[in-house]
């Protein structure tokens, strides 16, 4: 670096910030006082897609967690930087058991803040969504998702199974998608390895 790019004097009162030390990744449960920053990431991820100003205002309350709500999310840091989050919960709906009377889990969100998009914050969400869920007992993972996100679900094993009204805009359907996480008969299925970059 010149002296020309060099940072100017300290003043009386004023000290340098040292930089974020590298830490790499790291997965781990959100805590409360994360809500604001966890909403507002999930509004700018959802805003990634070019939607209008208009429908983001629409969407703004569907996408706005309580303290409680962000207790339970997990969040992906890059070098100290939130890069995205997931939350799961147990379907509430009526069509939540399977055939055999399991439970079924809802993915509510998972949201990659746009810087990180494309760089495996989002399939590393999922893989950890998916361990979580099989985890819980559950048989299925429901996800209600953006259409624009379809591909990323197929991608990663997940099968639309049909449609559901959106919360947010009326008339507007979104797809359904669900991850099987039981074989048949009950038995667990296999894992599949994850790799970041």
């Amino acid at each position: 670096m010149s002296i020309d790019q060099a940072a100017a004097p300290l003043t009386s009162g004023e000290r340098h910030l040292a930089a974020p030390v590298a830490t790499g990744l790291v997965v781990r449960i959100a805590r409360p006082d994360e809500a604001p920053e966890l909403s507002a990431l999930a509004l700018r991820s959802k805003g990634w897609w070019g939607y209008s100003a208009s429908f983001l205002r629409a969407c703004q309350a569907e996408l706005t967690l309580t303290e409680t709500e962000a207790a339970r999310c997990v969040v992906v840091e890059v070098d100290g930087v939130v890069a995205g989050f997931h939350l799961l919960s147990e379907s509430a709906r009526a069509d939540a058991r399977d055939g055999d009377g399991e439970a079924v889990g809802e993915l509510d969100m998972l949201f990659v803040d746009p810087p990180f998009i494309g760089g495996g914050v989002g399939r590393i969400l999922f893989e950890d969504a998916r361990r979580r869920a099989a985890a819980a007992g559950w048989a299925r993972l429901q996800i209600e998702a953006d259409p624009h996100s379809r591909t990323f679900y197929e991608r990663l094993g997940a099968v639309q199974v049909g449609e559901r009204l959106s919360r947010s805009i009326p008339g507007n359907s979104l797809p359904l998608f669900e991850l099987t996480l039981r074989a048949p008969g009950g038995g667990r299925m296999v894992a599949r390895a994850t790799y970041w970059r």
